[in-house]
């Protein structure tokens, strides 16, 4: 048996133990068909009946509830104002849930097809609107993130990610024993200026492929690895997005929106922006380090189109600052000279 028929027959077994604990929840399964999944390991299943459609989905099982950053962070994201799929029923031991249907569209491929940049800029608030809920949820709170932080450790995990898979994989570049210190060392400067701002919730994954569209209202998803960082590493998530390029004007009305809702008048609009900037230069190049990552190690090729407009962002952003010149350099060298 294929491991894809075995997890259509746990699926059905499991959702015929809520039909038999649930009074008239729904009939049982017509149809089990497996979805294109995510950037992850999870594996997604729409369970369709007669009368209605769920998505279950399968992870790695665990032995109680209290263990599951999934259902943790759901449980204060549904009650903090953060519009999620429901969970209708789930098993931690056989790492499965039974959640609500949100279809197929994406914030993605809803925005990918309007073309008035007003009607861009109304979608993308009501997004704002959702993150600014997030933001004030205390970071503290005991729960998974609550001792999880976007430190210096974790930055430079994350920069020695890309690294190795960008670089030295994807690339075929072995750098020089001074290179590799020139790139160490600058970086690490980048991500202590990032780790010395004050912290927030952060969803940690927040963009155009982690909103899903339903009624023309977005829903969150994806949200398991919330931790604290700096507000803006959300922010640049959603408007420095690698999937979708939002007009310079509009992540400029966008940005002073989230700031007019989430700090005073007397908020440092420089030193804000300068965060920004250095943000999205962090976050973009650990996205491209994961999207050759997924080729390499899934086999995976569907987001290696998206390496070359990450690096437009990142030579855009580094210009404005001519303290980094020398990684600059390291970079764009060693990938348009590949």
């Amino acid at each position: 048996m294929r491991p894809e028929e075995s997890e259509r027959l746990l699926i059905e077994e499991l959702f015929e133990n809520t039909r038999a604990r649930v009074k008239d929840f729904d009939r049982a399964p017509k149809e089990i068909i497996s979805l294109t999944g995510d950037a992850s390991t999870r594996r997604y299943y729409r369970v369709m009946t007669d009368r209605n459609s769920f998505v279950s989905c399968l992870s790695e099982p665990m032995e109680n509830d209290k263990d599951n950053d999934f259902l943790n962070v759901y449980n204060i994201f549904s009650t903090s104002n953060v519009r999620v799929p429901k969970i209708y029923d789930h098993n931690i031991k056989k790492g499965y849930f039974l959640q609500e249907d949100l279809g197929n569209k994406t914030l993605l491929s809803h925005v990918s097809l309007l073309q008035s940049e007003d009607e861009i800029f109304a979608t993308y608030k009501k997004i704002i609107d959702i993150l600014v809920n997030i933001h004030k949820i205390p970071a503290n709170i005991e729960y998974s993130w609550g001792s999880l932080k976007f430190d210096v450790d974790k930055f430079m995990f994350e920069m020695n990610f890309t690294k190795k898979y960008f670089i030295e994989s994807f690339l075929d570049i072995e750098l020089t024993t001074e290179e590799s210190c020139l790139y160490d060392d600058m970086f690490k400067q980048l991500v202590e200026e990032l780790s010395c701002e004050e912290m927030v919730l952060c969803h940690r994954d927040f963009h155009s492929r982690n909103i899903m569209m339903k009624d023309g209202e977005p829903v969150v998803i994806d949200f398991q690895d919330a931790r604290q960082g700096v507000s803006q590493y959300d922010l640049v998530s959603m408007l420095e997005d690698c999937y979708f390029q939002l007009s310079a004007d509009n992540i400029e009305k966008l940005k002073k929106y989230y700031i007019e809702q989430s700090f005073d008048e007397n908020i440092d609009k420089e030193k804000f922006d300068r965060i920004y900037d250095l943000m999205t230069i962090q976050r973009t190049f650990k996205a491209i380090g994961s999207f050759a990552y997924i080729n390499q190690d899934r086999d995976d090729n569907r987001y290696l189109k998206y390496i070359g407009f990450g690096m437009e962002k990142l030579r855009n952003k580094f210009k404005k600052y001519p303290e980094y010149r020398d990684l600059f350099n390291l970079i764009m060298s060693k990938y348009y000279e590949s």
